[in-house]
């Protein structure tokens, strides 16, 4: 019996590290798109709030992202499996003062289900997987083509907007925006 509310404590902590993995991807993925240039600093002295030592500052910006996540990945129930959520789509899309649009990229997080029956035991090993992830796409999204774009972005020129949600990612969908605009906050 012990093993048993063991593995439903490990499953429950998984749960918990895959929506915390989400809605951190998400944050850094839309701060990348701001068009500022942000340091976001590692933090070793890691409080509960800090998931995987990683510190988003708080704009407002990013608070709605995180607001947006949460509901996006709730929308299931809270006795689904977050699994089952996922994929959840970050699409970055840019629109012309002239009004042409075009979605810039699209990021899509999500699990190989081939591979979640595995022990769960190794909580800690997986925690800190998760974290070199963050910190992996936290680099990556700051090398792109579209970092740039977001970078040299002018008020009058084009914006930028993002869009998120759960399901198969919609890339054929070229010239429809239903994002939400990034602003300097």
């Amino acid at each position: 019996m012990a093993s048993q509310s063991g593995s439903l404590q490990d499953r429950s902590n998984l749960e918990k590290y895959i929506r915390q993995l989400a809605m951190k991807a998400a944050q850094i993925i839309v701060q990348s798109r701001l068009g500022e240039k942000i340091a976001t600093e590692s933090n070793p002295n890691s409080t509960s709030t800090d998931w995987f030592n990683i510190s988003i500052t708080d704009q407002q910006s990013i608070l709605d992202v995180l607001v947006e996540t949460k509901k996006i990945l709730a929308d299931g129930g809270q006795h689904e499996s977050i699994i089952t959520r996922l994929p959840l789509c970050v699409e970055i899309s840019l629109q012309t003062a002239e009004g042409g649009s075009m979605i810039l990229e699209c990021w899509t997080l999500s699990i190989r289900t081939d591979q979640t029956n595995a022990p769960q035991r190794a909580n800690q090993v997986i925690y800190n997987r998760m974290s070199l992830l963050l910190k992996s796409l936290l680099s990556v999204t700051r090398v792109t083509p579209a970092y740039r774009v977001s970078r040299m972005k002018r008020a009058d020129s084009y914006d930028i907007y993002y869009r998120i949600y759960t399901g198969e990612p919609q890339t054929n969908q070229l010239d429809v925006l239903e994002g939400h605009r990034l602003d300097k906050f």
